[in-house]
């Protein structure tokens, strides 16, 4: 019972300290070094790229459109 008990205390020490020193790091890269943007940069950046694949759809399709109306007229 002690063995099993200081096995989990361990283990949940671990565990705390391996988040705790990815979360240092990651505050190092981004906040110290800057080779990291920010996660808000990083979302901003994602929700462009969003937008731009939609618009990119969006002006294929009236091309497409356009070419198919343009092939119907001659």
């Amino acid at each position: 019972m002690l063995l099993e008990t200081l096995f989990h205390a361990g283990q949940a020490w671990h565990n705390e300290t391996l988040s705790t020193l990815k979360q240092n790091i990651l505050e190092f890269l981004q906040e110290e070094t800057r080779d990291l943007p920010a996660s808000a940069e990083v979302d901003i950046l994602y929700k462009q790229i969003t937008d731009l694949v939609r618009d990119t759809q969006t002006l294929n399709d009236k091309i497409d459109g356009l070419l198919t109306q343009s092939t119907k007229n001659n």
